[in-house]
C-alpha cells in the first residue's frame, strides 16, 4: 500500500469517528416529537410500590452448631456510677498584667548582658535580661524603645515612657 492510499484510508476512518461522535451528541434532535413524547409518558408513569415487612423471630440456641458444646449463658449486669451527676467546672482564671513601665537599660563596658530598668506596680526592678523578674514574668527581648515580656505563654510589648 502506498503512502497516498494509507492517508486516504486514515482520513476516511477519522471522518467516520467524528461522524459517530456528532451523531451521539445530537442524537435526540434526530428523533421526531411524537417519539419524544412517548418516551416522556413512559418515564412518568408511576409504578405501584408496595413494601411488605417480613418479620421473624430469632431463636437463641444453647448449643454451638459447629463445635457441638453447650454455651454458657451469660447475664449482663449494667453497672451504675455512684456519685453526683453534676460535673465540677474549674473556675476560669483571668490573667491580669501588673502595671509595667520600661525605663531603659544600662550597659557597662565589661558586662556581657545589660541591666534593664523596669517599674512593676510602682517598684523599681533592676534585672539582667535572661532572668525571671516578677511572679513568672520573663524578658523575651528588649530594644532601645520597647521590651517584650512573656507570662504563661502570652507575650506583651511595653513601650519606653
Amino acid at each position: 500500500m502506498s503512502k497516498k492510499h494509507l492517508n486516504i484510508v486514515l482520513l476516511i476512518g477519522v471522518a467516520f469517528i467524528w461522524g459517530l461522535l456528532i451523531y451521539k451528541a445530537l442524537g435526540n434532535s434526530f428523533v421526531s416529537e411524537g417519539e419524544q413524547q412517548n418516551y416522556a409518558v413512559a418515564m412518568n408513569e408511576e409504578l405501584p410500590i408496595s413494601i411488605q415487612k417480613d418479620t421473624f423471630e430469632l431463636k437463641l440456641y444453647s448449643r454451638d452448631p459447629f463445635i457441638g458444646n453447650i454455651k454458657n449463658t451469660r447475664k449482663f449486669v449494667l453497672k451504675t456510677k455512684k456519685g453526683s451527676a453534676i460535673k465540677k467546672v474549674k473556675p476560669v482564671v483571668v490573667m491580669q498584667w501588673p502595671q509595667l513601665q520600661y525605663l531603659g537599660f544600662v550597659k557597662e563596658e565589661k558586662a556581657k548582658e545589660p541591666l534593664l530598668l523596669l517599674k512593676v506596680n510602682g517598684k523599681l526592678i533592676r534585672k539582667k535580661s535572661s532572668f525571671e523578674f516578677y511572679e513568672g514574668m520573663k524578658i523575651l527581648g528588649f530594644y532601645k524603645d520597647s521590651i517584650i515580656i512573656g507570662l504563661n505563654k502570652k507575650e506583651k510589648t511595653v513601650l519606653k515612657k
